[in-house]
């Protein structure tokens, strides 16, 4: 039997977007080996911690136990590992996304590995855990060198994440592939019962960097039209956007906003669709503008036919154009709010954007564009196993 590994430190499914980029990379996989295993967290019982589907063999680690990051990380490395000796042997391919996943591949000679690196732990980590020591980022960058320098591929989504990988860990150029985010078209759309008459959207994550703050700074600058509403649907719980209440209240903005959680696909879409416009506000940080990324609720947005307004940055560059989306500085409320305004004041040139927008989705981003381009990946890994 041949076999694939594809390992991440992450919940899956969840109703973020890396679960999206995850369920393509594994469909992707699953069609080159007999059968795939898949190993991520579990997140909650409400996931079996084992799961058969077609032929994609599921294994979740860890539930609610109580355990900090690096005590369930350093385990999670340390069953993997066990896991996979079961079978090293008919394994051909282990495609990671983090450290934490590759270690335990990147130490067994036989299997081919690709290391998919839409994020640094080294970048990250630190705006969830502020306090980090230097010794300990220098430690996690170690093995992140480890693990780029040892797998046989690398991929990313941007082109900015590859100029970093290049220039900071000597990695050769040939040895990356930028591999873009994608998007499926809707079949049709449906206007939500319960959405208002006039209405922009955020839909996401609400990390820092995602820049809400921003976006929500900009409400004020709006406030002659009085019918406009705010919807943010969350990829996360409620409670999650409750450091956000204080700044709602104290900008006077507690009717402007409505607040979604966890939207099924479909119904998300819809929400999007009949919005006058869909913003992703990122900010000028390393985060985005050093490691770089490949913001999905553009390419979503864009499939949806909704115009896109969004901070100017190299990574959002990659996606669109001045023809295709309106483009503010970052970080820059006052700017974000003339875009708005100059979307809701122009309707017909706003059309035109999200009609650029659909037609170079279609062209470029589709995630079965995308699928091609690493099954030419796995393709190559194959044959030098063979």
């Amino acid at each position: 039997m041949k076999r694939n590994v594809y390992a991440t430190y992450d919940v899956f499914p969840s109703s973020k977007g890396a679960a999206t980029h995850i369920k393509e990379m594994i469909l992707e996989s699953s069609r080159h080996c007999d059968q795939l295993q898949l190993f991520c967290l579990r997140g909650n019982s409400g996931l079996p911690a084992i799961q058969e589907e077609e032929n994609i063999h599921t294994k979740r680690y860890f539930s609610e136990e109580k355990l900090n990051y690096l005590q369930k990380a350093s385990l999670f490395s340390e069953q993997l590992y066990l896991d996979i000796q079961n079978y090293k042997e008919s394994i051909q391919i282990g495609h990671f996304r983090d450290v934490w996943s590759g270690m335990g591949l990147t130490s067994e000679p036989s299997i081919k590995t690709i290391f998919e690196v839409n994020a640094l732990t080294s970048i990250e980590l630190p705006y969830r855990y502020p306090n980090l020591t230097p010794s300990f980022l220098e430690k996690l960058r170690n093995l992140e060198t480890k693990c780029l320098e040892k797998a046989n591929a690398i991929i990313t989504p941007s082109e900015v994440t590859k100029t970093y990988l290049v220039n900071n860990f000597n990695i050769e150029d040939n040895k990356i592939r930028v591999i873009p985010n994608g998007t499926h078209i809707p079949e049709n759309f449906q206007r939500p019962e319960d959405a208002p008459n006039e209405y922009i959207i955020y839909f996401g994550a609400i990390q820092h960097w995602q820049g809400v703050d921003t976006l929500l700074k900009a409400m004020p600058y709006l406030e002659d039209f009085e019918n406009l509403k705010l919807i943010i649907c969350l990829s996360v719980k409620n409670k999650a956007f409750k450091p956000f209440k204080k700044l709602i209240e104290k900008l006077g903005l507690e009717d402007k906003i409505i607040l979604k959680s966890r939207l099924k696909k479909q119904e998300l879409y819809n929400y999007v669709h009949y919005a006058k416009a869909s913003i992703a506000p990122l900010k000028a940080c390393d985060r985005n503008i050093i490691q770089g990324c490949c913001p999905l609720k553009i390419l979503e947005t864009m499939a949806c036919k909704t115009p896109v307004i969004a901070s100017k940055l190299p990574v959002v560059t990659e996606l669109v154009s001045d023809n295709e989306a309106l483009l503010f500085e970052p970080d820059r409320e006052q700017d974000l709010a003339r875009c708005i305004r100059f979307t809701l004041d122009n309707p017909e040139k706003s059309k035109e954007f999200s009609k650029n927008a659909f037609i170079k989705v279609q062209r470029d981003f589709l995630w079965s564009i995308q699928s091609e381009k690493l099954e030419k990946v796995y393709q190559e890994l194959i044959q030098q196993n063979e």
